[in-house]
């Protein structure tokens, strides 16, 4: 199985390598496997302190953490999914990729992280991507527990499975601005302290599920300012939405949460909407035959975390080609092996 790890992670490696060739690829794996080979490292922020701008670092799957990050260059870390024993036929190995806190600060601008489990999450520096990873219990924008709130703008959080994140601003002056969160499913919810709504500029919150599939949710609530707000569904009755300086339109709630203007309709419980029962945590919200939230979004799009034009993928795979089925056999003196791989756009 050693030599398995081996062979995917020098497949992925070779499909990376052409597209930017300056990009040196790391790999983490803290097994105690005896690895041979350069640029394997037993945390994540040894790789980070090895590597160079736009290095690649692919987070082998162990189940065992590789510890806190702060990152201060841009990076690519790329790990192996999530919930994958519960939805199978994705990847070969189920074990998670997984991290601590991790913190994009001053010097990571243009990051991406996809395919982790992590800690904590903060972003305090602009152009990071996080997507398609499992987050608990925040993700923090505009943040960064060395210095506190600080201006960030050009953020994407998609296609993720979240607890709960925060829009961090300081003030007008220490702003959070142009930040895309779309295709994400919250069991908590999108929130700011409170008093620093000013410090909001041109947010999209799209094609989220909010809240638990059976109703519940912790916290689960939008309270955003200056932000569009649509597509979206709310799960919980109890939820709050405050509108504030928000266009919001085309979302669903299980109370009276977004009302009825503007394609916004209300009082629709969970059960009507997803498939719910044994699937997975994050198959569960895909929605059920006949669903109200199918094709009654802005421009005859799908409500929820499955729709719109960048659908959530379950089990967080990231967007490079992964091995999901290996067989092997013995004729003689030779090992027939065969290796089938997917790519995962």
């Amino acid at each position: 199985m050693k030599h398995l790890f081996t062979a995917f992670f020098l497949i992925l490696s070779f499909v990376a390598l052409p597209v930017a060739q300056a990009q040196t690829v790391r790999r983490c794996n803290n097994s105690g496997l005896t690895t041979a080979g350069v640029n394997i490292y037993t945390t994540l922020q040894a790789a980070h302190d090895a590597a160079s701008a736009g290095d690649i670092i692919y987070l082998e799957p162990t189940g065992i953490s590789y510890g806190n990050l702060i990152c201060v260059r841009p990076l690519t870390i790329i790990g192996n999914g999530y919930f994958l024993g519960q939805n199978p036929g994705l990847q070969l190995d189920t074990r998670e990729s997984q991290t601590g806190t991790v913190t994009f600060a001053n010097g990571s601008a243009g990051s991406r992280i996809t395919g982790c489990v992590t800690g904590t999450l903060n972003i305090g520096a602009s152009n990071v991507t996080v997507e398609r990873n499992k987050t608990s219990p925040d993700v923090y924008i505009g943040y960064n527990p060395s210095v506190g709130s600080v201006t960030v703008s050009n953020i994407v959080v998609r296609q993720n499975f979240l607890f709960r994140l925060y829009f961090y601003p300081g003030s007008a002056a220490v702003a959070v601005s142009n930040v895309n969160v779309s295709n994400n499913i919250l069991e908590g919810g999108i929130t700011t302290p409170t008093g620093a709504y000013i410090g909001l500029g041109s947010i999209l919150i799209s094609n989220n599920v909010i809240g638990g599939v059976s109703g519940s949710g912790n916290q689960a609530q939008i309270e955003v300012d200056n932000a569009v707000i649509k597509n979206n569904v709310m799960t919980t009755a109890t939820s709050t939405f405050t509108p504030r300086n928000n266009a919001y339109s085309y979302n669903i709630s299980a109370g009276t949460q977004f009302g009825t203007a503007n394609g916004n309709r209300q009082n629709l419980a969970p059960a009507t909407l997803f498939v719910g029962g044994t699937a997975s945590p994050d198959g569960a919200f895909q929605l059920r035959p006949g669903s109200p939230a199918i094709g009654t979004g802005e421009s005859g799009a799908d409500l929820g975390a499955f729709g719109g034009p960048a659908p959530y993928r379950l089990a967080g795979i990231p967007n490079v080609p992964t091995i999901y089925q290996y067989n092997q056999s013995v004729s003689g003196n030779t090992l027939n092996a065969t290796i089938s791989t997917k790519s995962n756009n």
